[in-house]
Parts: C-alpha cells; structure tokens; sequence
C-alpha cells in the first residue's frame, strides 16, 4: 500500500517524509471516507520509522483535517469535510453548521423543573422554573447528535410560547430564537459524558464527544436559553471563519 523507498533517502526530519508519504496514499488512493489506517504499531513497522516520528507524522494529518483519531479506535481518513460557508462565528444552529450527517427529523422531549443552583450557574440569575429540552437528531433512523438545553421560564412568557404546541416551541428553539436573539457565546469542550448525558439515544460509540456550551443573548446580560450540543468527532466540523 505504501511506498517506502523515500523513507530511506533522508535520516532528516523523517516525521515530514512519513507525512508526505501518507498525504500521497490519502490523495491518491481509492480509500473510502472514514476508512481506518492500520494501527500505529503496523504502520510504524510499514513504513520502517519509530512510534514517535509516526504520531508526529498523524499529528500533522490531523491539523491539516486529513484524518481524525478516535481514542480507541485508531486513525481515520476524512474525504467528505464541506466547505461550509458560515461557521461558527454567525448566529446560527450549532448541529446544522458543524455536523456533516444530513438532519431528517428532530425527535423533542421538554418538562418543566423548579429553580436550582445548576440553572443559576448557567443562567446567571434565578429563574422561576426552567423548561428543559431534549433534542434528538435523527438522520436515517439514526441518532447522530444530541442537543440539551434550558429556557427560563421568563423566556417563555416573553416570547409568548404555547408549551401546548410541541410544534411551536421546537420552532421557536431550533429556529427562531437565532433570529430574534442579539449575540451568543460558545465555549468548545471535549466530553466524555456522552453515553449517558444524551439518554434515550446513543449518538456514537466513540468515548469521547464534541462539547459545544451555547449562551444565547437578547440585547441582556443574561441568557434567553443555554444548549450543551454534543456531536460526534468522526462526523463533525468545526469552522470559524475570520476577516480583516
């Protein structure tokens, strides 16, 4: 599969060999997206160079988005990363910007929860009671990401929002809250609270979670609403884009 014949030509940097090495085989090869190279101690053995130069090697791959690692499970190539035209840094839904699956159903549960120290915390002031949202997103019968998020109640009465009309309210949450809200701030976190904090569905069999906290502002100090987005790492982008 690879080619070692120039890993023998230079003693000299040879974490970057290995890297061009494997950039070609990913370029050039027929390799399906989210295929598995094989594991570090085969393809140290392969390409004839210490553990070390080749996990400096996949460390580049992985800055330059060619592969992502799975703890676990090992490396994989990425082919299908989309040149997504706003990132982060626009209001917008965090799931539909950054998850590469295709969304065909959003599956919601809410209940409403007295007042506590965790909704303070993330709220920043006292509230009279929260509703509490379980989002699902579904995408051929699948779970592929998973949203959790908590509205105080004073929201609910300003926005006028009906907790009858199920409909209503996962509009307003996944859709108009962007456009009636002023700014937001995100803190990017891993998590390895998954596997449970996403309850009815597992979203993957990774260990570890993208986790995005989402504050959502109208023109206040304190939030109208605060998400915890967690997404899988093997089917997720995260994008900024900056400008002068």
């Amino acid at each position: 599969m690879i080619n070692t014949d120039i890993m023998k030509k230079s003693k000299k940097l040879r974490y970057v060999e290995v890297y061009n090495t494997l950039f070609k085989m990913i370029k050039e090869e027929d390799l399906p997206d989210n295929y598995r190279l094989p594991s570090e101690p085969d393809l140290a053995k392969e390409l004839g160079v210490s553990r070390t130069t080749l996990r400096q090697a996949l460390s580049l791959l992985q800055d330059d988005g060619l592969i992502k690692n799975i703890r676990g499970k090992g490396n994989f190539i990425i082919r299908n990363q989309k040149n997504k035209k706003i990132g982060l840094e626009k209001l917008g839904h965090i799931i539909y910007k950054s998850l590469e699956d295709k969304i065909d159903h959003v599956e919601m549960d809410f209940h409403i929860e007295p007042p506590s120290d965790y909704f303070v915390e993330v709220l920043g002031k006292k509230t009279v009671a929260a509703v509490n949202i379980d989002r699902w997103y579904m995408s051929n019968g699948n779970a592929v990401a998973y949203t959790y998020t908590i509205i105080p109640i004073e929201t609910i009465s300003s926005f006028d929002i009906n907790l009858n009309d199920t409909n209503s309210l996962l509009k307003f949450i996944e859709n108009d809250i962007y456009n009636k809200c002023s700014h937001s701030s995100l803190d990017v976190k891993f998590s390895s609270s998954g596997k449970f904090a996403t309850k009815r569905h597992l979203i993957s069999s990774e260990k570890q979670y993208y986790l995005i906290e989402e504050s959502i502002y109208k023109n206040t100090e304190y939030p109208i609403a605060f998400n915890k987005h967690y997404l899988p790492i093997l089917n997720t982008s995260i994008k900024i884009h900056t400008s002068k």
